[in-house]
């Protein structure tokens, strides 16, 4: 933790010192060579630096690889949506994927990194507006309440047991809320419930300070809201242990975003191509991490097959089989144009198909020397939508007991995506499916490859089942909610520089 704390302020000064060569939108101009004092006193500092900290979401520093990357790469592979084609390049991709777990994965390291410069920063920014300073004061100071909010909602879940589990007395990461710290803080490990306590204070009071319109790569109250609703059904336990209290508040936060009006659920062609424009564009995104040509967005090369002189590149992960005999219940699903078949000569055997993801393949963007050796893009990270405010409310409610309306919101993703596939209570009867488990189904084919696909399952106590050989496993492969790989253990060189912190059982 010890070299966190100056990695962090290392960061944050070169940030406030020499300027960031991200442009999150066309608003945001280089950083000046100004001090931390007058940095932080003017509204035109204080945005500068606030965009800073949300640059730190989509590009490295010292070193380390992009936050989103790296979010993605332990989140998304350790579910089973994904087929592992080969081994992965750099190898730290498959650690997670093959539920290696190791404390030196660089990948894990990075996080962790990355993570808390992004709150530091927070730190700062919060800790230099004074409450009634005004409304574009209240604002920023209320999106780094919600930067650190996330933040820490994503540290949780993979450092941190599911909440319903010992009932969030299980640790989780050090809280850090203030930018006053220095080489000798060395802070302990504080419970998941404690953790959740402060996201679910930090976005009911970024969702009061935020009160101007901005477009869905900044944070709003409406991007609060869809938070909390995210957060408090993580709380709410599984569908035979129900926390009703938590269930009902994830339900009034949905509510709350969809009332807004703000967001739309695309339909027809416009829902097929919605990952395929500008995210800033995308009328169901709540908030995307946005992508430009000085800093692309990396996913797509693990999904994407490129050929380089007739070798088989990049790509190294596809649809899984599981996810796809899912897909093909329903030959309209529009969701099959988020899929392309290619032939990949890695693959062991005659068949050479893969289904690669192509959610994140907007506007491929060429590397230097006009060589195609790159998978990079454009793309948005979409990291809140409406469609998944519509489900956090159709599970919440499932678990409820209120059958009726937690169909009405389910169909109402599952319908504009298959026209003819509205769910009732008679056809979930003959599919021997609950409401529930219809529920779970839909958030899997509409969120996939999102970062859900292994929480939705252990959060709600399940395991996780890779019902498929891939180039690792000759055979399928099963991962109990009480695993103790279900989360990760914390990175060797914290461990090192702070004899505070508990390492996970290994």
């Amino acid at each position: 933790m010890k070299k966190y704390i100056l990695s962090a302020y290392i960061c944050f000064a070169a940030i406030v010192l020499f300027g960031c060569k991200k442009a999150i939108d066309e608003n945001i101009r280089p950083y000046n060579d100004r001090s931390d004092q007058e940095l932080l006193t003017s509204i035109e500092g204080l945005t500068t630096a606030t965009n800073g900290n949300y640059a730190l979401l989509v590009t490295g520093a010292t070193g380390d690889t992009p936050y989103d990357l790296n979010w993605y790469n332990l989140s998304e592979l350790k579910g089973n949506n994904m087929l592992a084609v080969t081994q992965a390049f750099p190898q730290a991709r498959s650690d997670a994927y093959i539920f290696n777990n190791s404390p030196s994965q660089g990948v894990t390291s990075s996080f962790w990194r990355m993570s808390y410069r992004v709150i530091f920063g927070a730190n700062k920014i919060i800790d230099a507006i004074q409450d009634g300073q005004g409304a574009a004061f209240d604002q920023l100071k209320g999106e780094n309440y919600f930067l650190r909010a996330m933040i820490y909602f994503n540290l949780a879940r993979v450092y941190g047991r599911p909440y319903y589990q010992n009932n969030g007395d299980g640790l989780a990461v050090p809280l850090s809320l203030n930018s006053l710290v220095d080489k000798s803080y060395q802070p302990k490990r504080n419970t998941v419930k404690e953790v959740y306590a402060q996201i679910i204070a930090d976005l009911e009071k970024a969702s009061v300070l935020m009160t101007q319109v901005k477009p869905n790569n900044y944070a709003s109250k409406e991007t609060a809201w869809a938070l909390l609703s995210r957060a408090y059904l993580y709380m709410g336990g599984t569908a035979t242990a129900v926390n009703t209290d938590y269930n009902t508040k994830a339900v009034e936060y949905a509510d709350k975003v969809i009332a807004s009006q703000k967001y739309t659920l695309l339909q027809g062609t416009a829902y097929s191509n919605s990952f395929a424009i500008d995210s800033k564009n995308n009328k169901e995104c709540i908030l995307s991490f946005r992508h430009d040509d000085a800093s692309p967005n990396k996913i797509n090369e693990f999904l994407i097959l490129r050929d380089v002189f007739g070798t088989p590149y990049q790509g190294e992960y596809a649809a899984s089989p599981d996810y796809m005999a899912i897909l093909n219940q329903n030959p309209t699903d529009l969701r099959k144009n988020f899929i392309t078949v290619e032939n990949d000569s890695r693959i062991t055997g005659t068949n050479k198909s893969r289904n690669s993801i192509n959610k994140f393949n907007y506007q491929q963007i060429a590397p230097p020397g006009g060589f195609d050796f790159s998978s990079q893009t454009r793309s948005g990270t979409p990291y809140l939508r409406i469609a998944e405010m519509y489900l956090n409310k159709a599970e919440a409610l499932a678990k409820l007991g209120n059958t009726t309306d937690a169909l009405i919101a389910l169909n109402l993703v599952r319908t504009r995506a298959i026209s003819t596939g509205a769910w009732t209570t008679t056809s979930l009867a003959a599919a021997n499916m609950t409401v529930f488990q219809a529920v779970l189904n839909e958030r899997r084919l509409e969120l996939a490859w999102e970062g859900h696909s292994s929480y939705d399952n252990f959060r709600n106590g399940l395991a996780m089942t890779r019902n498929y050989t891939d180039y690792f496993n000759t055979s399928a492969l099963t991962i109990e909610a009480l695993d103790k790989r279900v989360v990760y253990p914390l990175p060797k060189p914290e461990l090192e520089f702070n004899p505070n912190l508990e390492q996970n059982p290994l």
